[in-house]
């Protein structure tokens, strides 16, 4: 079968013949349903053993708290007393405040290695999680967008994501564990506008994905260039990636940065913000390929890098399904054998249609949310984080087998 024909057949209903499997084969869709099944952590005897090391979860801006520590240290404590050991936070010297609110008081932070240098970063660096993911961005990368950039710009930026990783080399050697900086959701930063459909995309599309290209290269070459630099020797290692999140738009011929951005540039990694993945796991699984097929990720990671950075259930809207959705996607995720599988997120950081206007914090009040959460408001687990936190433990008897409906 070819490509064409592939990529013709994901553009239309559920009911193609053939798929690309992650090993390049081809597989009938009856084959690959029965590969996910057979992936669901309800269907398996004995979880992965690297599990707490690949499946975690993410803590920022949650609009309550359930101690008087720093929020910071908050999260990132609860996260592994659920049992993960895979941590995601944010790094954003200007916006540290917004991100880690409560118990907290922030002095103003011009660089990513000046905020890591500070106490709250360094207890979080401390903690013993096997890997941590870094949502960064920086004042010197603003307007990374325009076409018309001097070199001065790009050198600019990899020497910030230089002096980022000699912090973390500095901080960090004398511990196994992997830390991996990457942006946020790169169609929408691609499209200017979260939400922004492209239909049509603009005339400058094709400038505006050069443009990320060039802007992720000089993010890469600062992190690559701190490894070699002081990786030698470290028991920990730094790491880039870029994170895509409308991989599905560009089967309704919709520019995204999976199929224009992704093969023009070499990355440690690749990140998946998943919603649009996430109707079953046959869809789930097909947006997982379409990424590794297009992703050039170098020799750290090897060919085919793609973890899913980001993939959350707003319990409080959509209340109905959520251990058999959650065992489904997993099934797919695992099936396609990502790097790392991040949930979103621990406490929840959106107001719902039920909250006060304007909203108080810290919410009481669980209503007040949409439940994008592991643990809710009152401190209780949510049913994603009975779960996670099962999974997480080996207590797994009680989640075989959880239907598939």
């Amino acid at each position: 079968m070819k490509r064409r024909e592939f990529l013709r057949g994901l553009a239309g209903s559920l009911a193609v013949s053939t798929l690309w499997n992650a090993r390049g084969a081809e597989a009938d869709e009856a084959g690959v349903r029965q590969l996910i099944e057979a992936h669901r952590p309800s269907r398996m005897k004995v979880l992965p053993a690297d599990f707490r090391d690949r499946v975690g979860a993410t803590h920022v801006a949650g609009k309550y708290h359930l101690t008087d520590k720093p929020f910071l240290q908050e999260g990132a404590e609860k996260l592994l007393e659920l049992g993960t050991r895979v941590g995601k936070f944010w790094l954003e010297p200007e916006g540290a405040g917004r991100s880690y609110p409560f118990n907290s008081q922030w002095t103003k932070h011009k660089t990513h290695a000046e905020l890591l240098r500070s106490d709250y970063y360094r207890q979080l660096l401390a903690l013993p999680f096997t890997t941590m993911m870094f949502e960064a961005g920086s004042p010197v990368e603003n307007g990374w967008m325009r076409p018309d950039l001097p070199e001065r710009f790009y050198a600019a930026v990899t020497e910030e994501y230089y002096q980022t990783t000699r912090e973390l080399y500095t901080q960090c050697r004398d511990r196994a564990v992997t830390l991996i900086l990457q942006h946020w959701e790169g169609d929408w930063l691609l499209r200017g506008k979260a939400g922004d459909p492209w239909k049509p995309p603009p005339d400058n599309w094709r400038t505006r994905c050069e443009a990320m290209q060039k802007w992720l290269r000089a993010r890469q070459a600062g992190v690559s260039k701190g490894r070699r630099e002081f990786g030698a020797g470290a028991r920990c290692r730094v790491a880039h990636a870029a994170e895509v999140n409308r991989v599905a738009d560009q089967w309704a011929g919709i520019p995204t940065v999976t199929e224009h951005v992704l093969p023009g540039v070499e990355l440690d990694l690749v990140s998946y913000s998943a919603y649009d993945g996430m109707k079953d796991g046959l869809t789930m699984w097909r947006c997982l390929q379409e990424i590794k097929r297009r992703a050039r990720t170098g020799p750290l990671f090897g060919p085919g890098a793609v973890y899913v950075g980001e993939v959350g259930i707003p319990e409080n809207n959509s209340p109905k399904r959520i251990t058999e959705r959650w065992d489904e996607l997993l099934g797919a995720m695992l099936a396609t054998e990502v790097k790392y599988i991040v949930h979103w997120e621990l406490y929840c950081n959106e107001f719902s249609a039920e909250a006060p206007k304007p909203p108080v914090v810290p919410v009481r009040n669980a209503r007040e949310v949409r439940g994008f959460w592991l643990v809710k408001p009152d401190g209780s687990l949510s049913e994603s984080g009975r779960y996670f936190q099962a999974l997480w433990q080996g207590n797994t008897k009680n989640l075989q087998p959880i239907k598939n409906q």
